[in-house]
């Protein structure tokens, strides 16, 4: 969008609400809890983001506190009615700060942090001239996209003492844990309590080098680890089930 690319500044604010979403479409015993901070979070960065690069306004240490940022806000924004801003206050002074200074166990209702969120956006809309909602749902499709999102697989049983084949053992780890690098692998081995350790030349002979295992993986470049091939896949079921003969 326009928006994102002519207003650098939006990006962590976006960035910020991505995770709250996320947060709350998660189960997360006290996502709500949690979300709402990160809602309070972006609107914190929103004021200072607006009034610095919108507004032009130079900040002092006045504006360290949340009511003297809060008031240049409100005068900068007149159109922005005033149940919204006590809207904030509200949420900020009796949910807020109780959650993240006090009660660790409380939480709220999804009717209330969603209405929280409306006024959040609403705020973020009038300073920048955008549709948060739409800047929001862009990002969480991206995510979805590069299968941030997906489900995690389940586990097979592995009966690792009878994976002889150094190259059935890495295909094993690589796609129960998608590692970034050998260490990942070397650290897995040693949960699951496999001797076998690699070094990195090792680990990139098997993986991208050998002629006959390089096929079984492939270098994911978005989330920058490693998985296995659909080659990969379709053998690993293979793999698993001879040795658990």
């Amino acid at each position: 969008m326009a928006a994102e690319k002519t207003k650098p500044w939006l990006d962590g604010i976006v960035d910020t609400l991505v995770a709250a979403r996320l947060l709350r479409d998660s189960t997360i015993p006290h996502r709500n809890r949690l979300a709402v901070i990160l809602l309070d979070s972006a609107f914190e960065t929103t004021c200072r983001a607006y009034l610095r690069n919108e507004a032009r306004i130079q900040l002092d240490n006045a504006h360290r506190h949340r009511q003297n940022l809060i008031k240049t806000m409100r005068s900068n924004l007149p159109d922005i009615d005033g149940e919204v801003w006590k809207s904030i206050d509200y949420f900020y002074e009796e949910i807020r700060c109780d959650f993240y200074h006090e009660s660790a166990s409380k939480t709220l209702t999804d009717d209330a942090l969603l209405d929280y969120e409306e006024t959040v956006y609403f705020v973020i809309d009038r300073a920048f001239s955008v549709r948060t909602t739409d800047l929001v749902q862009a990002e969480l499709v991206k995510i979805k996209a590069r299968g941030v999102l997906e489900q995690p697989v389940q586990e097979i049983p592995i009966a690792w003492s009878s994976l002889t084949s150094k190259a059935d053992r890495v295909l094993a780890a690589v796609s129960t844990i998608k590692p970034r690098n050998v260490q990942d692998v070397n650290a897995f081995f040693r949960k699951e309590g496999v001797a076998l350790r690699l070094t990195g030349d090792e680990f990139t002979n098997v993986v991208a080098r050998n002629r006959g295992s390089k096929n079984l993986f492939y270098f994911n470049k978005d989330l920058r680890r490693w998985e296995p091939s659909a080659l990969g896949r379709y053998r690993l079921p293979k793999v698993v089930g001879d040795a658990a003969q």
